[in-house]
């Protein structure tokens, strides 16, 4: 396994969306939805020097919750995979396969359960963050990793999660 560069993977949970549409494909988000988007994108981008690389699932909410982040990361590249909405962590390891060559910064924006999953899975590590996201990823959250291999190379246990934060409010 390559140990150098030091890579990064965010791995966010769409915002909060509506349950009034037709398919799950084309849930929105919901005003709140939206604005939480708008919160977690002012945050990333404090946390982040750069984005090489935004990927997003089909989804509507996961593209609406992308917007702000393309907009304030202003990522080098944004591609929407349906990977990343049908075939959980193993389509969003595909995808970082496939796409993220030399990338050092990838977002991607998905769904649960496969965000705390492939989280999980990646962290090497039995600790209170591996506690954390063993409850699921609430909706407009990012867990952030730090990855130190090439993409292709991720397996389980191969990296360790960094941080793990959200817009909301806590109560």
């Amino acid at each position: 396994m390559t140990t150098d560069p030091m890579r990064r993977l965010v791995l966010v949970r769409h915002s909060k969306a509506s349950h009034d549409a037709v398919t799950d494909l084309e849930r929105p988000l919901t005003s709140k939805g939206a604005a939480l988007a708008g919160l977690l994108a002012k945050e990333l981008r404090k946390r982040l020097e750069s984005t090489d690389l935004l990927v997003v699932s089909p989804a509507a909410r996961a593209r609406e919750t992308a917007r702000p982040l393309r907009d304030r990361l202003e990522p080098a590249d944004t591609v929407v995979r349906e990977e990343i909405y049908n075939l959980g962590p193993n389509g969003i390891l595909q995808v970082l396969a496939e796409e993220g060559g030399d990338a050092s910064t990838v977002v991607v924006v998905g769904h649960e359960p496969t965000i705390s999953v492939l989280a999980h899975i990646l962290h090497d590590t039995d600790d209170d963050l591996a506690s954390q996201i063993s409850f699921g990823v609430p909706t407009a959250t990012a867990v952030v990793i730090d990855v130190p291999c090439r993409w292709a190379e991720l397996e389980p246990k191969s990296a360790r999660i960094r941080e793990i934060f959200t817009a909301r409010k806590r109560d």
